[in-house]
Order: structure tokens, then sequence, then C-alpha cells
């Protein structure tokens, strides 16, 4: 009699056993997103100090799916650009130096959170995260500049690009974002719009000073000229008038007086 338990599972060519699917590319402790930009922030904040207190890089195993040497070392090494890559979902799969230095969430704190996580309140007015996305699946890419928030809080003018990442059946598989902070130059082209418009208020100024230098001009010359017609026309009643009003008054006041013809 044999006394060799039965296997309990399927046997090795079961056709059942290819039907177990295969381990998803973020281990099972990744958290869901969450509902709001805020719940992302605390989340973010909890899951970096929990993974300083591990051993190892604990985020390392989430991305190696979707990041190549190549990828890595750009993300790594490029310095005026945040670059990072998300899943399909838009959780952050792979967070580049630069993407720290500019938005200064830590690798620990970012990976595993969703993309509403760098986004204001409600969004920014460029629209919210969940929107980019789906632009950017839909479209290929969302390309825009809007309102950004870093670890502090802060906030910072961004020029952002969101690519759709498409395997070779195009079966979407995440998606890859680049940033660059525009806040100097939005700044300079500010202060240049000011200075613009400083200048603007100048120039008209400096019109409406030179019309009403011209409206003083023309009411000296008006003046001058009446002052010159009333100079000749006290001349002319000095001279002409007043001397034919003596004359009358002389006719009138003799005993017998000519005729006013005769007298002409």
């Amino acid at each position: 009699m044999d006394n060799h338990p039965e296997p309990s599972g399927p046997a090795p060519d079961d056709p059942e056993e290819a039907t177990v699917p295969p381990d998803p590319p973020f281990a099972a402790e990744v958290p869901r997103p969450h509902a709001s930009e805020g719940g992302e922030r605390e989340a973010a904040l909890r899951r970096g100090r929990e993974r300083r207190l591990q051993a190892g890089d604990a985020s390392s195993r989430h991305t190696m799916w979707l990041v190549n040497p190549a990828f890595a070392a750009l993300a790594e090494n490029v310095r005026d650009y945040a670059i990072f890559l998300m899943d399909r979902d838009g959780v952050i799969a792979f967070w580049g130096e630069g993407a720290h230095l500019m938005k200064w969430w830590t690798r620990d704190e970012a990976e595993g959170s969703h993309l509403r996580l760098l986004y204001p309140e409600g969004g920014a007015d460029d629209g919210t995260a969940e929107a980019h996305l789906r632009q950017a699946e839909t479209d290929g890419e969302y390309i825009g500049e809007g309102c950004r928030t870093r670890r502090d809080g802060s906030t910072f003018w961004a020029h952002v690009t969101l690519t759709a990442l498409r395997d070779p059946d195009g079966e979407l598989i995440g998606f890859a974002k680049t940033t660059r902070d525009l806040t100097a130059r939005r700044a300079i082209e500010s202060a240049v719009a000011t200075a613009n418009a400083a200048q603007s208020a100048r120039d008209a100024a400096m019109e409406d000073a030179r019309q009403a230098q011209a409206g003083r001009e023309r009411a000296e010359e008006a003046a001058e000229f009446a002052q010159e017609h009333l100079r000749g026309a006290r001349a002319y009643i000095a001279e002409v008038l007043e001397p034919e009003l003596a004359q009358e008054r002389a006719r009138r006041a003799a005993p017998n007086p000519p005729p006013r013809d005769a007298a002409g």
C-alpha cells in the first residue's frame, strides 16, 4: 500500500496553473491614490518616514519594470528639469534627482504617490492631475503651463510635458513627465511688462504734456492777437473817431452851424 499522500495542488501540467497572474509591477504595500492633493502630501510624508526606518531602498522594487539605465541616468543627471515616471494610474514609479531638487520631495516620499501630490489643492488653473493624465492618454501628450506645488506648500510656475508610454502593441503602460521651473522667466516677463507699461504711461503723459503745451501756446497766440486787436481798436478810436467827434461837437456848438456837407 502506498502511504505517500497525494499532492493537494494541481499537477504541473494542469492548465489551470497557467491562469495564475504574474506579480504586479508594484508591491502590494504600495498604497492606492488618495482622493485629494492634501491627502497625497500627508501620505507621502508618512511613506518617507517609514521607508527611512527600513534598511535599503524600499522604493527600488517598484521601478525596475519601467526604468532603463539610459532613462535613469538622464533623470538623475539633468538638474534643470524634473523628470519622473508614473504607472498607468498616475502613481509615481521613478523619481529623478532633478525632480527632487525642483519639487523638494525625496524619492522615498514621492514614489508611490499619485501625480496630484504636485498640484495645488483642488487642481491648478490649467486643470487637475486626473484631467491631464486623461488628455495624455487620449492625445498621446499634454503640454501646458500652470502653478505647481513644492513639498513645503510653496508654488512655482511650471512648463510641463506629460507623455503616454505604450508597449509595442499599443497598450498603455505608464506616463513620463518633464517639468521646467519658469518662475524666474515669468518674473522677468512680469518685470518687462511692468517696465513697458511704465514706459507707455510715461509716453502718454509726455504726449498729454505736449498737447497741453500746444494748447497753452495757442491760447497765448489768441491772447496776443486779442491784445493787438484791442491796441488797434484803441488807436483807431484815439486817432480817428475822437478827432471826428471833437469836430462834430465843435460844429454843433457854433451859433450857426453850417450844414454837415458844407463843413465837410
